[in-house]
């Protein structure tokens, strides 16, 4: 586009992956991390804006110049008003494949983790001449427990498949629309929250945070939970009641809580929440489900690529809002990103 000084900004650093995708373009990178006001200059003299979770509201898209595109490097978008941009004309991408891979992978090690005492065992260790047998320790297996995904998207479906092989079943589901592929090869159902939490030894929240499911995990609906469930939030804190989770794990002794993201990120010291920590029901972790190195690495690449595939194309892979035009399904594989990832990490 005429005017423009630059076809793809970034707010991070180009390392040598992202540059060979992008080579031959117009490109502006910062050295180092730059804030949401200072980048937009260089945003707003693009086409293509890269984002690695700098936030954008309503107040910078009224400016938004020559922008014609928000590629994140992200699953979630809730650091972007996605209506906003569609707006004034700017579609709004994701790049879930290989973070997907990484959150599922997550659910099932913590899920273990939480139910076999993994974290508990470890911590109880060097107390174990003194103190004897961890009888207390012993925890549930996940075979034949019931499953309930809170969110059937591709993370709940990717942990839907996972657990299964592990032997977890039946499976249960809460979406806003049917997942016939999810019915028809895991025989799962769709249910009402109610019914949902109620049924479920593991319960998975992947839900992004909206208007919609912001505080939509109730301490009622959590109390609702079979004795011996677990309950996994990688989805957004947002999506819980206020202090539910901490009301409800005082309460019920028998109950496992897997907890990735928070009511606040980073969670300060005086949050309710902290004092979850060293819980040996409770397996917390600083919002990693998704940050395995591949998937930090190769979600990079894709987002570069499907940047260069809109320049090129005037098309995306994983449209957002209703500003965009979805390509045909020329993406790259998730195995094949994986594998370029490691490449570019020398592993």
């Amino acid at each position: 586009m005429a005017g423009c000084r630059f076809d793809v900004a970034l707010n991070f650093p180009v390392d040598e992956g992202v540059g060979e995708v992008l080579s031959g373009l117009r490109v502006y990178s910062p050295r180092e991390r730059s804030s949401a006001a200072d980048i937009w200059e260089y945003v707003r003299a693009s086409r293509v804006f890269i984002n690695a979770f700098t936030p954008v509201d309503a107040s910078l898209l009224r400016d938004k110049g020559c922008l014609e595109l928000i590629v994140l490097t992200s699953t979630g978008f809730d650091h972007v008003d996605v209506e906003a941009a569609a707006g004034v004309g700017v579609c709004v991408a994701n790049q879930p494949e290989v973070i997907t891979e990484a959150v599922a992978e997550y659910v099932v090690a913590a899920v273990l983790a939480a139910l076999r005492g993994v974290v508990a065992g470890h911590v109880y260790t060097p107390r174990w001449a003194g103190e004897g047998w961890p009888s207390h320790l012993a925890g549930f297996l996940v075979r034949g427990r019931s499953v309930g995904l809170l969110g059937a998207g591709r993370i709940g479906q990717s942990v839907a498949f996972k657990l299964a092989a592990l032997g977890a079943g039946p499976f249960y589901y809460y979406s806003r629309s049917r997942k016939p592929g999810l019915e028809a090869v895991l025989g799962a159902r769709r249910l009402e929250p109610r019914e949902l939490f109620s049924r479920s030894m593991i319960l998975v929240n992947s839900l992004p945070l909206t208007g919609e499911t912001r505080g939509l995990v109730t301490a009622g609906l959590l109390r609702l939970l079979p004795r011996g469930a677990v309950y996994v939030n990688v989805g957004r804190g947002g999506t819980e009641e206020p202090g539910a989770v901490e009301s409800v794990a005082s309460e019920r002794e028998d109950l496992y809580f897997v907890l990735d993201v928070h009511p606040e990120e980073p969670l300060p010291p005086s949050s309710g929440r902290m004092r979850l920590h060293g819980n040996p029901r409770v397996v917390m972790t600083p919002h990693i489900a998704g940050s395995s190195r591949e998937s930090m690495t190769a979600t990079r690449l894709l987002a570069a690529m499907q940047a260069r595939d809109y320049l090129e194309r005037g098309c995306v892979w994983n449209p957002v809002n209703g500003a965009c035009r979805e390509c045909p399904s020329q993406r790259v594989g998730l195995d094949e990103a994986i594998a370029m990832a490691r490449r570019l990490l020398g592993v």
